[in-house]
């Protein structure tokens, strides 16, 4: 058996033994985000379907100049309250969503046939408020042209002349709001794979230098290299199991948890599409975190290097994730920043090209190979173990 097979089923035996590590490795690392991002994705799903169905509570200054708009508003399952002493302090407080302020000229601007006004107060920061807010708007650009169209048609006019055009919105996306809403996937699954190569990382190299493990390791005829090639399978192997797992953690979510009539579903045939595309991204952390660790000589100071190194590394994933720009041409050569958009690709239903499975994957196998070469130097160096 070749040497680096050894060390691999070597270092395999003694993370399984270390079995809280391989707790927060496979269960902690590889469900613990499927398990929040339902849980969020249900909360918010929640709260937008019960605040589009619920009666809305809205206090009105100056009702009494309105009572054909507040009445309409009624039938829209908005309910008029009492006026509030102080408007902004109370919407500032929470203590109320929205309030409604009604001029006193509002009556003769609108006998007039002038742009009657009006103020809504709300708070444009909180997404609960938002929702109500536009219901609110919806409900009154109703009425305003409902009045606007009755007016027309009492002087003789048909209504439909000021629709000078009309605008029919096509949405052509494969799955509707499926990526949308799971445009969180990507980031979810890359830090999934950095995390699990972190900690691996810091216990093969700094881990076995505080248990004073590396250095009897090493003086075995082996050439450096094959340690090297065996712990950085052994973490490939465990960040693909961390992946695997975090994919099928999504695809069980969304079938368990009820996400009402989003039509949110993660297609199982997506699993081993994303696992292979994602297999180079696990390689070349692996390699990096491999690199970097075998500088640290403590496994507090691997994590504070690593840690460090996810931060700066995980910036273009969440580029990426706000942006949704379109990556083509060498700019697929780019590890995490080309996988994010690609991802967002296949959740959506495209088809990609050929060109766009081999590039990215390509960049992270040329990346990892130099960061294993690197980190392969290291291993030769006499300080690595003294």
């Amino acid at each position: 058996m070749k040497a680096w097979l050894v060390v691999l089923r070597k270092e395999l035996k003694d993370l399984f033994r270390d079995r809280r590590t391989m707790v927060n490795i496979l269960v902690l690392g590889a469900l613990l985000g499927p398990v929040l991002a339902m849980g969020v994705l249900l909360l918010a799903v929640k709260m937008v379907t019960d605040e589009a169905q619920k009666t809305i509570e809205l206090p009105v200054q100056g009702a009494e100049f309105a009572p054909q708009l507040l009445g309409y508003l009624r039938s829209s399952k908005i309910r008029v309250v009492a006026a509030v002493e102080n408007p902004e302090a109370a919407v500032r407080a929470q203590e109320v969503d929205a309030v409604l302020v009604i001029d006193e000229a509002f009556p003769q601007q609108l006998r007039e046939g002038r742009p009657a006004q009006l103020t809504l107060m709300s708070d444009h920061s909180r997404t609960k408020t938002n929702i109500v807010k536009r219901r609110i708007e919806a409900a009154i650009n109703s009425y305003s042209a409902a009045v606007g169209n009755l007016r027309l048609s009492l002087r003789g006019v048909d209504p439909s002349i000021t629709q000078v055009m009309v605008l029919h919105d096509r949405d052509l996306s494969r799955k509707g709001s499926d990526a949308q809403m799971l445009a969180f996937l990507p980031y979810l699954l890359i830090i999934g794979i950095m995390q699990a190569a972190m900690v691996v990382a810091a216990d093969l190299t700094a881990g076995e230098r505080e248990r004073q493990s590396l250095e009897p390791l090493m003086a075995n005829p082996v050439a450096p290299e094959q340690f090297m090639t065996g712990k950085l399978a052994t973490n490939v192997l465990i960040s693909l199991a961390v992946l695997a797992l975090s994919l099928a953690g999504f695809a069980v979510g969304t079938r368990v948890v009820d996400l009402g009539a989003t039509g949110i579903s993660f297609n199982l045939a997506s699993i081993p599409v994303l696992l292979l595309f994602l297999s180079p991204l696990a390689f070349l952390f692996a390699a990096l975190m491999s690199f970097v660790g075998a500088f640290a000589r403590t496994v507090k100071e691997a994590q504070t290097y690593l840690g460090l190194l996810v931060l700066a590394a995980l910036t273009p994933s969440m580029i990426q994730m706000v942006l949704q720009s379109k990556v083509q041409g060498l700019e697929l050569l780019l590890p995490v920043w080309s996988h994010n958009y690609l991802i967002n690709e296949v959740l959506r239903g495209e088809h990609l090209g050929l060109s766009q499975w081999l590039l990215p994957s390509a960049g992270a196998m040329l990346a990892g190979g130099v960061f294993a070469l690197l980190a392969g130097r290291l291993y030769r160096k006499p300080n690595f173990i003294f």
